[in-house]
């Protein structure tokens, strides 16, 4: 009975071991909410020795030369470089004509021109682009293969005053 009484009443070491860990967490606790402003969860830029040194910048003496802002349309096609793919979407020979259709994914702009072009005599056909989402259609171009047995090399390309774009050199898949 003597030991049920003793657990009953906390010697004053037993009540050191639990007091100490509370007020430790406690204070901590309450240090933690001095570093940091209630409410202010991002932090401020401050300024260093680095930002404060001057850089040099190119200085001119002429204005600079104005620059044309791009139109709607793709009648003036770019110079850029190669920035694009173009995926063939259908090939065939039909009555005497190489039809294709094409589309530049990740492109989605009216007004470009799509072009197909024989390989074998460099003859050309153009058609205007249409905007599709996050793709660049060019429709059904068709143009006169002749009455050749074999099948035609061709190649497209699409332009306009952002991109500009060419397919590899393609054939017509044969039909089984």
């Amino acid at each position: 009975m003597k030991n049920a009484i003793d657990a009953a009443v906390p010697s004053s070491l037993r009540r050191a071991r639990v007091v100490l860990p509370v007020l430790l967490v406690a204070g901590v606790l309450a240090f933690s909410g001095c570093a940091s402003t209630s409410g202010s969860a991002t932090p401020s830029p401050t300024e260093t020795a680095a930002s404060a040194t001057p850089t040099a910048s190119p200085t001119s003496s002429e204005a600079p030369s104005p620059t044309t802002a791009p139109t709607a349309g793709g009648s003036d096609a770019t110079d850029a470089p190669f920035n694009g793919q173009i995926l063939i979407i259908t090939s065939e020979v039909r009555d005497g004509a190489l039809q294709v259709s094409a589309m530049v994914p990740g492109v989605s702009e009216s007004g470009g021109t799509c072009t197909l072009t024989l390989v074998s005599t460099g003859a050309k056909v153009e058609s205007t682009a249409n905007e599709g989402k996050d793709v660049t259609y060019c429709g059904l171009m068709s143009i006169a293969v002749g009455d050749s047995s074999a099948d035609p090399a061709f190649q497209v390309a699409y332009s306009s005053r952002t991109t500009s774009a060419k397919s590899a050199v393609t054939t017509v898949e044969p039909t089984s």
